[in-house]
């Protein structure tokens, strides 16, 4: 059996040289108990974490991934792909591309001409930072996703009937102009430009990014990374932008980006919200990245969290500022408080369908193909293949066989399937996802199917009822920003 020194040493040495440190919390003078207790009240208020990753002056203290997500896994991180954005519009000002009181008009003249608008001839590169660009009403990023033409000539369609500056309006659609500006001054996508000043420097070797027309990155989303360099980012901003001795944002950047002003709970892209300690980037449905920079503090969290798709007050961080005090009050007298928290975050797992009995129904269903009546979604036929320890359920949509297969036997199965979200992935359709999934009976009629998306907060719940000939499939989803369930698809053996 190894100890508990041989066991982390082995874990060390399977992380490359990149890694951030790690140590105990105690050591960084913080209380095991406190963030034991925080993790187990969001398990009681039934958040679903998918990742946890907490540090203290750049070393971490606690880490853990609920199974089947694991610590090299990517994540879709949503709208906290603004901190990264805002990361590059700092480390380009900094190089003098632009300023913060340019006028965004002045880098993209060919869009100009007489009728164009006063408000939107004024706005500023600090408007768009801030949140304050004029518009009235907010674009999410799943309103551009399915756009081909450009981008930015969507963003001048957008009336600005406010001064800018003077309200308030979170949007996507100005971080994908503070995209464009870089790509404009730089030449580059602001993820090419991000990687030698950013991504390299950190260690950061996981961050991908989705890219728009005319070869630019979305800005307001798209990126997805592994924990560790979500983390690594808050990590920078803690330390006032310094990372081993270098400073890689300018000076006074990260306090002008922690800081809002009434009523604005916004700084430069990242949430400040009054009366509360720190700052933190948010995206979709519990992605977040919390910056303390008087305690030295960073966290970094991946989740699926129903309703906080708009709200940046909702579900974890109202806990995690609960829990701060005790967290940062000092280390625990006692050291058993440190194991329980190392033997919880090793032990979390997503449950999967339990394992049952094969039934009766199983052998007139199996491989038997049922053709679906007209639907929404274009499901021309459905077939349920069932062995003994694992099936595979095959959607043919359109022209083209999909299918997801999974364990029977109360686990994750992990696989590829190119099937479409069919409106419930938030309008993501990449063109394959690893998944994994289980698969079990409910009665002798019924058979649940479940698919974790493991790089992204969506889990698909597919329910066959089977009667005679006759199937119903119902196919819902965890999260989404619009409906959670598709119309029921009728289908009949043949």
């Amino acid at each position: 059996m190894q100890s508990k020194d041989t066991a982390d040493q082995a874990d060390a040495g399977k992380r490359d040289s990149h890694a951030l440190v790690r140590t105990t919390p105690g050591a960084q003078g913080l209380s095991a108990a406190g963030i034991l207790d925080l993790l187990r009240a969001m398990d009681a208020d039934g958040l679903e974490l998918h990742s946890f990753m907490l540090a203290r002056h750049g070393q971490v203290v606690a880490e853990g991934w609920w199974h089947p997500y694991t610590e090299e896994r990517m994540h879709m991180l949503h709208s906290v792909t603004k901190a990264f954005t805002a990361t590059g519009v700092g480390l380009a000002l900094r190089e003098g591309l632009f300023g913060l009181d340019d006028a965004v008009l002045d880098y993209f003249p060919e869009r100009a001409h007489p009728e164009t608008p006063a408000h939107l001839r004024k706005m500023r590169v600090i408007d768009l930072l801030t949140q304050t660009s004029g518009h009235d009403h907010g674009t999410s990023g799943s309103v551009w996703r399915g756009i081909s033409t450009s981008w930015i000539d969507e963003f001048m369609k957008i009336p600005v009937p406010h001064e800018p500056g003077t309200r308030f309006q979170y949007s996507s659609a100005t971080s994908f102009m503070l995209s464009a500006l870089v790509t404009r001054t730089s030449g580059v996508s602001l993820h090419d430009y991000l990687a030698p000043r950013l991504f390299a420097p950190l260690g950061m070797r996981s961050v991908k990014w989705d890219v728009g027309p005319e070869g630019i990155n979305p800005g307001g989303n798209g990126a997805s990374a592994v924990t560790e360099d979500l983390l690594k980012l808050a990590v920078l901003h803690a330390a006032d932008g310094v990372w081993n001795g270098q400073r890689i944002l300018p000076e006074g950047w990260v306090t002008a980006a922690g800081e809002g002003a009434p009523g604005r709970p916004y700084g430069l892209h990242w949430w400040a919200l009054p009366g509360r300690p720190g700052f933190y980037a948010f995206g979709a449905f519990g992605q977040y990245g919390f910056v303390f920079p008087e305690l030295g503090l960073a966290l970094a969290i991946t989740a699926a969290v129903r309703g906080s798709i708009s709200r940046p007050d909702v579900g974890i961080p109202p806990l995690v500022w609960q829990y701060l005090p005790q967290i940062a009050a000092g280390a625990d007298l006692h050291n058993r408080s440190e194991e329980q928290l190392r033997d919880y975050l090793s032990s979390r797992k997503l449950s999967p369908v339990h394992k049952t009995t094969p039934q009766l129904a199983a052998a007139g269903v199996n491989g038997r193909r049922f053709m679906a009546e007209p639907n929404e979604d274009d499901i021309r036929s459905i077939v349920l293949e069932i062995e003994p320890t694992c099936c595979r359920l095959v959607l043919e949509v359109g022209n083209r066989k999909h299918w997801i297969s999974a364990s029977l036997d109360g686990e994750w199965l992990e696989s590829r399937t190119t099937l479409p979200g069919a409106g419930l992935h938030h309008g993501y359709e990449p063109a394959e996802l690893v998944t994994a999934a289980s698969g079990g009976w409910s009665n002798a009629s019924e058979f649940t199917l479940q698919c974790q998306y493991v790089e992204t907060a969506f889990r698909d719940t597919f329910v066959l009822r089977f009667e005679r000939t006759a199937l119903t499939l119902q196919r819902s989803v965890n999260v989404n920003g619009a409906g959670m369930h598709r119309p029921l698809v009728r289908a009949h053996a043949i």
